[in-house]
This record gives structure tokens, sequence and C-alpha cells, in this order.
């Protein structure tokens, strides 16, 4: 099984051409799954032979989102040996029922705060950049690291984005605020690399490294409470977009993803903003 797992890496990487960052998220998947696929062949293989795995899993107290994120990735060598012929039947592994939480987003006057703020050094100046960008965009933050200065159309808005996975491309508007502070930001911090954010010699940044140039943004600025730096970002974009009454499909192509239930995860809206609705929906309302 082994030999064929290989081959479905091969297709996936030369047929597809999916990331270094995919691949890897594969092979991690087999380690996970290891016991139910070294054993079995493509012939009798079955559902059952991942139960014990997954409870397995279960006894440990390993997080639920975590088994369905290497479950999905086998799932996609379950579907690739039943389409190739190699398994006669059609496999799928059942997802566990995964815990609905609410993401703490910033609010609005911490993006005041963001917006207002003057950096006195490069790298809070950066941070503070990349932090408004995703604000506004919902990229992530790969994808700011990524961002060359011709992937920004300022004269109609827009950013080319390109997110790494296979080569795809996405093209997402961006406001008259933004423009400013990016034409600002450019103007100030040119670089012969091409690259947006890059360190002083035209390097790009490591994740670890603009992280921490943000968090110490948020501690100076005293926005505390709110854990998760960038990507927590992009959850707010989410949400004040549905929020302001932007549509679930729009923004599925805005962020990038490739089915609507991953959009849903983003806007599970807070409490007061279901209120805010309900009072003005609820039939006793009208006669209050």
């Amino acid at each position: 099984m082994q030999e064929i797992f290989e081959s479905f890496i091969k297709d996936r990487r030369y047929g597809k051409g999916v990331s270094v960052r995919t691949e890897g998220w594969y092979r991690q998947s087999w380690h996970a799954f290891q016991d139910a696929l070294s054993g079995a062949s493509t012939e009798s293989i079955s559902k059952s032979d991942f139960v014990p795995v997954i409870e397995r899993f279960c006894s440990r107290g390993v997080n639920p989102i975590t088994v369905n994120t290497y479950a999905r990735a086998i799932n996609a060598f379950l579907r690739w040996l039943h389409e190739e012929g190699r398994s006669p039947k059609l496999v799928r592994i059942p997802r566990l029922k995964e815990p609905e939480t609410v993401v703490v987003t910033f609010r609005l006057e911490h993006v005041q705060h963001l917006m207002q703020y003057r950096p006195s050094s490069r790298n809070q100046r950066r941070a503070q950049t990349l932090a408004l960008l995703i604000l506004d965009t919902g990229m992530r933050l790969k994808e700011v690291l990524s961002l060359r200065v011709g992937d920004i159309d300022l004269d109609n808005l827009l950013i080319t984005v390109r997110d790494g996975k296979g080569g795809k491309q996405r093209v997402v508007p961006i406001s008259v605020e933004l423009r400013k502070v990016l034409f600002k930001y450019i103007s100030a911090h040119s670089s012969a690399s091409g690259l947006v954010f890059c360190s002083r010699d035209g390097v790009r940044l490591l994740q670890n490294n603009v992280r921490r140039d943000f968090k110490a943004v948020c501690v100076r600025l005293r926005i505390l409470g709110v854990k998760g730096g960038f990507h927590v970002l992009r959850h707010t974009f989410a949400v004040n977009y549905i929020r302001n009454g932007g549509d679930v499909f729009r923004l599925q192509r805005i962020l990038g993803h490739t089915t609507l239930d991953m959009t849903r995860r983003y806007v599970n809206l807070q409490t007061e903003d279901l209120q805010a609705v309900h009072d003005k929906l609820s039939l006793l309302s009208r006669w209050g």
C-alpha cells in the first residue's frame, strides 16, 4: 500500500500541481492512519478498517478537527484508488462532529487604533500595513508575504492573489482607504525583489517574525483578549463582510475557499449580531 500511496503523491504533484505544503499534509495524514492502511489491500479495504484508529484518537483526546483534517486527506487517496480502478468500491472515512466555537474578532475600536497608529520603526510600520491589508481583503498571511508590487492595481482598486495551491489565482477588491495606505508604504519601502513586504535585503519574510512584530503592535495599542494574530484579522474581515450585507457566495470567492462549508466556519456571528437581527424580525416586536 505504501508504494501505491507514493503513486498517489506523484499524481497529485505532477497531475494536480499541489504545493509542497499540501503534499506534506498528505504524508502526515498517511502517518496518522498508517495502522489502518499499511496492512490493508486495495481490493478489500473498507470503512471498518479505520474505526479502531479513530477510536484511539478519541481516547487520547485528539481534537476532532485534527482527526477530520487527516481523514480529508485520506479520503482523497481513497477516492483516487476507486477512480484509478484499484479499489472496487468507494470507501470514505466519516467525519467526526466538531465543536462549534465563536472566534473572538477585532472590534471596531481596535481597527480604529490600528489605522490611527503612528509607528516609530520600520518593522512596526510593516506589521501595521500587513494588518490593514488583511482586514480590508481577507487575504491569508502567506499570500500577503508573496505579494508583489505588480500584483497591485491601485487605479482599479484590485489585487491579484496567488495562493500557492497549484498556482491558483484570484482577484480581490480593495478600498480607497487601503489604496492610500499601500501607496504610502510602497513609495517609502521599494525593493529590487519586487516583494511588497520583505526584509531590508529584499528577502521574503518569515511568518513567525511578522507575527512577533504584530504582537508587539497589539501590546503597544493595548489590544487585549484577541488570540490568533493575523488569522483572526481574516476572520474579522469575513464576519464584518456578512454583518454589513455581503453574501456568503461572494465571500467564498474573496477568501479563496474551495467549498462553501469552509466559508461558513468563518462567519459564526457573535451573540449580539443574532440579538440585533432577532429584534428586527420578531413578530412580537411589531406590536411592542
